[in-house]
């Protein structure tokens, strides 16, 4: 006759961690396919999905080899996360790639040359990007956050491009997006939003005799320094209040995005041309901002990339927010995130084949 052996009292506080961690990474998969505003509690499970997917995973191993009984509930718990792990690292693919024009695409949040913690001057800054850039040789380079004293030093800052695009707002420096092609631009715009200064630079090229709408967007940030954030609430006496303060910014900063994304899709859905979106989105690919840019485009990572695809350097490699997306007939050949110091972003670029 088997013996049924009582649960321990740690056996009882583990499987009781499993659960909460477990609904949490289960509420945090809900985060892209609920309005934020409505649902800003399942958007900060969201945002929180790599750290509460490795703690599952842990809570998994333990659980093999101390707690087996608490083990269907973290494979239960784990299995739509699964699903979505691609968005986040990718292991490369073999398909073949068809014939045809090909366009290489970069973009990069320069950040205004804030190197996120690093100790990097813009006079280090600047000149590093215009030898990346450089060096790069993309077709099409996005970029976001960018700033200048003088606009008329303008090409000393960046390198030659024969076609560029700009808008730029007027603060203590000049700073907004800048787009350069080697390609002619037809036409150009900018999508701006009430009471911000993120926008999204528009501009029709013409590659190989098609004409394509690009473009490079700033979504809402959500106003929070990392690091300034961790010093603050190493303060016992003000955590509450901080985490308060961090919890009203990002609702805000979520709103704001949720809007500006409903009039991307407006512009999008108006466009005669196929459209391909760079930029930051300030948003993870668990969110709702993600999930509605890609129903009808494709990430240029999810198709061609390989490793991590995180591409914010203060937590990194918990953050990716730096995108293309394709429309659905285009093929990305590769998607590379480029590891270098000169922004708190890292630049991302993929090669692009199409009809």
């Amino acid at each position: 006759m088997a013996i049924k052996r009582k649960r321990t009292f740690g056996g009882v506080v583990f499987a009781l961690l499993a659960v909460v961690a477990a609904c949490a990474l289960l509420i945090s998969c809900l985060a892209p396919f609920l309005h934020p505003t409505k649902h800003p509690v399942v958007m900060f499970f969201g945002l929180y999905y790599i750290p509460l997917f490795v703690l599952n995973v842990l809570l998994l191993l333990i659980a093999v080899f101390r707690y087996p009984r608490s083990l269907l509930i973290l494979v239960i718990a784990l299995i739509p996360p699964l699903l979505m792990a691609e968005r986040f690292v990718k292991f490369g693919r073999e398909e073949e790639i068809p014939e045809g024009p090909s366009l290489s695409i970069l973009t990069y949040n320069v950040g205004r040359y804030d190197a996120g913690g690093r100790k990097i001057t813009s006079d280090e800054a600047v000149p590093g990007i215009r030898q990346l850039l450089s060096g790069q040789n993309a077709d099409i380079v996005c970029l976001q956050e960018f700033a200048i004293k003088d606009t008329s030093l303008l090409n000393s800052c960046l390198p030659a491009y024969p076609y560029q695009a700009r808008h730029l707002f007027k603060g203590s420096r000049w700073f907004g997006n800048v787009t350069l092609s080697k390609y002619p631009i037809a036409g150009e715009s900018a999508l701006t939003f009430p009471e911000s200064r993120n926008l999204c630079l528009v501009t029709d090229i013409d590659v190989h005799g098609r004409t394509l709408r690009v473009y490079n967007c700033h979504l809402e940030s959500n106003s929070i320094s990392f690091t300034s954030l961790v010093k603050r609430l190493s303060h016992r006496e003000t955590f509450t209040d901080e985490v308060l303060q961090v919890h009203d910014k990002m609702r805000e900063a979520t709103s704001r995005r949720t809007e500006q994304v409903s009039a991307l899709l407006e512009s999008e859905a108006q466009s005669p041309y196929p459209n391909i979106l760079c930029g930051d989105f300030n948003d993870s690919p668990v969110s709702y901002t993600y999930h509605r840019l890609t129903r009808n485009l494709k990430d240029s990572f999810v198709e061609a990339g390989r490793g991590m695809g995180s591409s914010y350097s203060v937590l990194w490699p918990m953050l990716r927010i730096d995108y293309i997306l394709l429309p659905k007939d285009f093929s990305a050949r590769d998607h590379e995130t480029l590891r270098v110091p000169w922004s708190d972003h890292y630049p991302v670029q993929t090669n692009v084949y199409f009809k």
